[in-house]
């Protein structure tokens, strides 16, 4: 049963994996942090950074993480005239180049959280992880091309270094949009409500599978308008924006990511749709 073999089951049995034009993607030169397409004739199975490809016919999301370095290994099992091989690559990687920002939240984010909060952070990421590895188990729900939540001015682009209240925090994994309190909030495309919450960090949160590894994430919400479980349509009112969270004041933060892996969610927004499975 070939759909049931697996490159962790070809590893075990210590087959050779072969370097292979066949495995073709664009962009030709993703930034760290970037959503690929790849190509592969008689592709079946496979995995970019860790995360498994879900293959329609030839073509196959994934996405590059934002700490990658020079380059990242793509292996994929492919039949041939009856036979099955592993192939790989290594998809060259560019640097991603973002100015820093220094951001001042309210001050209770500042200290390390004690114990108990401790706890609660904790609980909610295993939940974000939870989510994101439940992204894999949903079939392609979208057709259409992917917009913006929200048609207005970006505020911190994804990638960006932040430190916040003087202390370096992490690198921006979002695109900030600008809104007032109480301004709608649409999701980018068709898909299921996967997770809602109130976070430490986030605030409001609403996350969505998509399909196939994609899933958004919609955060400092004032309030959402959706629960787990919802379908929803792409352009549907998922919430308002909102002040919650750690935040420098009201906007939505919006996140794009493939399986774990955050990349820049304007990528989506060039994204073809399936039909267009040619790397040419």
């Amino acid at each position: 049963m070939i759909l049931l073999l697996t490159l962790a089951t070809l590893a075990a049995a210590q087959q050779p994996t072969i370097p292979d034009a066949r495995v073709n993607w664009r962009p030709v030169l993703p930034r760290q942090g970037s959503l690929v397409v790849l190509f592969v004739p008689g592709a079946v199975v496979g995995e970019l950074a860790g995360e498994p490809l879900h293959f329609e016919g030839q073509r196959a999301l994934g996405a590059v993480p934002l700490n990658a370095t020079d380059s990242v290994p793509v292996q994929v099992l492919v039949r041939h005239d009856g036979v099955v091989e592993a192939v790989e690559a290594m998809l060259p990687v560019a640097t991603r180049r973002e100015s820093g920002e220094r951001l001042r939240a309210a001050d209770r984010f500042t200290p390390p959280p004690d114990s108990a909060l401790l706890v609660r952070i904790n609980r909610e990421r295993a939940l974000s992880r939870d989510a994101a590895r439940r992204a894999h188990d949903v079939l392609r729900l979208w057709t259409g091309p992917f917009i913006r939540p929200r048609d207005t001015r970006a505020t911190s682009p994804f990638g960006a270094g932040r430190e916040v209240n003087g202390v370096w925090r992490s690198t921006h994994s979002g695109l900030d949009l600008a809104g007032a309190t109480g301004a709608p909030v649409r999701v980018a495309n068709r898909g299921v409500v996967a997770l809602v919450g109130h976070f430490f960090y986030g605030g409001i949160s609403v996350y969505v599978h998509h399909g196939a590894g994609l899933m958004t994430v919609y955060q400092h919400l004032s309030r959402q308008l959706v629960a787990v479980g919802d379908t929803v349509e792409r352009g549907h009112i998922i919430g308002r924006v909102g002040a919650t969270g750690r935040v420098t004041g009201p906007h939505l933060h919006w996140q794009a990511q493939y399986g774990a892996i955050a990349f820049d969610p304007t990528d989506l927004l060039t994204l073809a749709p399936p039909s267009a499975a040619s790397p040419d």
